[in-house]
């Protein structure tokens, strides 16, 4: 089957106890597995684009490094379209409301040897705790403001070759780990995420987490789609003076619009 950049196959959203059972895994433990979403076609397709836009120099403001392009939906209607791809988009929009919006699209392809290996939490802590207060209470659900959405475009079916590895539940510690290297959480063993190209999980930018050595012979290909609550901003470099070009709004119906920042006059303007 030969997939062209329009031609992503349609999926619905799923029953609303599938949904449940995923959002309630996600908000304990920081990740959660929707599974496999995309078949062998589809994938092939999404890493042939990969490849075009890590070589094409036309699109070398996408570029990050040698391993990480961002802002995906400027390169093929292949990534736009996949901004409401279902069942994800419903997972999304079940977890951060109605009016989130993307805030980010990359990829990450690393080759051996290369990754990002420490254990960390994205970005910043959101609400640092003291030393005296090891954790929050396990009695409160976790703020969810953003929301990592990550597809496997290679096997990864053991550790060495690079999977998402997370300490379960290390949203809820209010710091970042103390040893990046060997992360402890309440004696919690660090698990790997193994699954076969195509599956999709959501991950908490909270959780402690790496994407483990890729000491393999294969590249690793990750596609990423972040997602925030609607006063989370866009991170769409150059950020001051960013403009969405034309080509990503042809042909968007208005859920897709708002995913990309279309929104009503509201709170703050």
């Amino acid at each position: 089957m030969n997939i062209t950049d329009t031609e992503l196959l349609p999926r619905q959203p799923l029953a609303p106890a599938e949904t449940t059972s995923i959002v309630q895994t996600f908000q304990r433990d920081g990740v959660a597995v929707l599974g496999k979403l995309f078949d062998a076609a589809e994938v092939a397709a999404l890493k042939a684009e990969a490849d075009r836009v890590f070589s094409d120099p036309t699109h070398a403001d996408n570029l990050y490094s040698d391993f990480i392009a961002v802002r995906l939906f400027e390169c093929s209607r292949l990534f736009r379209d996949l901004i409401v791809r279902e069942p994800l988009i419903s997972v999304v929009e079940s977890l951060l409301g109605p009016d989130c919006h993307l805030i980010a699209n990359n990829m990450v392809r690393n080759r051996p040897g290369q990754a990002i290996d420490s254990f960390h939490a994205d970005d910043f802590v959101w609400f640092p705790l003291p030393p005296e207060l090891p954790r929050f209470d396990s009695r409160m659900t976790f703020p969810t403001f953003i929301l990592g959405c990550h597809i496997a475009l290679t096997d990864l079916e053991s550790d060495e070759f690079g999977p998402l590895q997370y300490v379960p539940g290390s949203h809820y510690s209010g710091r970042q780990p103390a040893d990046a290297k060997k992360p402890e959480f309440e004696d919690r063993p660090v698990r790997s995420i193994l699954v076969e190209a195509g599956t999709v999980y959501l991950q908490h930018p909270q959780v402690w987490h790496r994407g483990a050595p890729n000491t393999s012979t294969r590249t690793r290909y990750i596609l990423q789609y972040a997602y925030g609550m609607r006063f989370i901003a866009q991170r769409f470099y150059p950020f001051l003076n960013y403009r969405m070009p034309h080509h990503v709004l042809e042909g968007a119906n208005e859920r897709m619009l708002r995913l990309l920042g279309k929104h009503p006059k509201g709170a703050y303007g």
